[in-house]
């Protein structure tokens, strides 16, 4: 069986055969508890959207992955570590010690030590109507944040990305995330606004959710049973899975692009059946085209592995354009989606 075979299976048997969260996760009904100080910034800036930058807290993207008639949906922002507050352990001065004692302080100074960092997260989702007016809170998230790192390997300039996921129904959504130092003296701020498209959106063609490429993948005994914050990864149903953010890879790399159609519509047999075309593009000039593949599937998935290196062609560095053109063998309906990427 071919590996890209192997990808699609192994995602549809999680779809098919795993919950996508845990029915232990914390729902919408559950109250959270915003700190008034941090609930205040929210509310003074929301009129404006102004991000607060005591904390540089930025937004990154969103994935949503259809569950049911809702979306399991992820959200990525990302800060720096010098903005965490990584600190190491304390060494009062003692002004009495002896040399000996004061050279012991000094070479265990100067060993690695271990620099940790504790910062709490606050997430409110406000529902907005079709003008974008804010119609009400929808959820509230809170998720604290612990993390240990070794001084040898600490880069304060290092930028990390964090990510958590949770259930929304269809619609449209504003974002409110903060990051607060455990005083509450320094707080970041973001807002950002999202969309979860209704099947009526799909009414006369397909669509896509957001694409991304796969960096890793591994299999997790069950799912999560809370909301949880991750470093530079995601959760998916029993997955754990670590995408590309910056979409720049060397020819030794490949694509291994992940999404779900949106629209389809089953066949007699329950089935998917679905024609999808690939094709690199660079500028208007179409550089490497792949023989279109049909599929017949139980759930409109599409995992697979795409090649960097052919024996027919060279690609030299520089910006592509990743094309996609499905049709719906049953429907009829087709879908077009276009994604960047950069080769070094």
């Amino acid at each position: 069986m071919k590996s890209s075979q192997k990808f699609i299976i192994i995602f549809i048997s999680v779809l098919l055969f795993f919950p996508t969260v845990s029915r232990g996760q914390r729902t919408e009904e559950e109250a959270v508890k915003i700190p008034k100080e941090v609930a205040s910034v929210m509310e003074a800036n929301l009129p404006t959207r102004e991000p607060k930058l005591d904390i540089p807290l930025s937004y990154v993207k969103t994935f949503y992955f259809p569950y049911q008639s809702d979306f399991y949906t992820v959200f990525f922002s990302k800060v720096k570590n010098k903005d965490l507050g990584y600190v190491a352990p304390f060494f009062a001065e003692n002004k009495k010690k002896g040399k000996q004692e004061g050279k012991q302080e000094e070479q265990i100074q100067e060993e690695e030590q271990i620099l940790s960092c504790n910062v709490d997260f606050f997430f409110r989702i406000y529902s907005l109507e079709e003008d974008g007016r804010v119609k009400n809170i929808h959820k509230e998230i809170y998720l604290p944040y612990a993390d240990q790192v070794g001084s040898k390997d600490y880069n304060p300039e290092e930028e990390n990305v964090y990510s958590f996921g949770t259930i929304f129904p269809p619609g449209r959504y504003l974002l409110s995330g903060a990051a607060a130092s455990l005083d509450l003296t320094k707080i970041g701020l973001f807002f950002q606004e999202f969309y979860l498209p209704t099947p009526s959106d799909f009414k006369k063609n397909l669509g896509i959710t957001p694409l991304f490429f796969v960096k890793s993948l591994k299999r997790m005994p069950s799912p999560d049973s809370a909301i949880t914050l991750y470093k530079n990864l995601f959760h998916y149903a029993t997955l754990e899975i670590e995408p590309y953010f910056d979409h720049e890879f060397s020819l030794q790399e490949r694509l291994d692009i992940f999404y779900f159609i949106l629209g389809m519509n089953p066949g007699e047999d329950g089935k998917f059946k679905f024609e999808v075309s690939y094709v690199y593009k660079k500028g208007e000039e179409d550089v490497v085209k792949f023989e279109p593949r049909v599929e017949n599937v139980p759930a409109p998935i599409v995992s697979i592995p795409l090649g960097l290196s052919f024996e027919d062609k060279k690609l030299e560095p520089g910006e592509y354009t990743l094309g996609i053109l499905i049709k719906d063998k049953n429907s009829k309906k087709e879908g077009r989606e276009n994604t960047r990427f950069i080769l070094k």
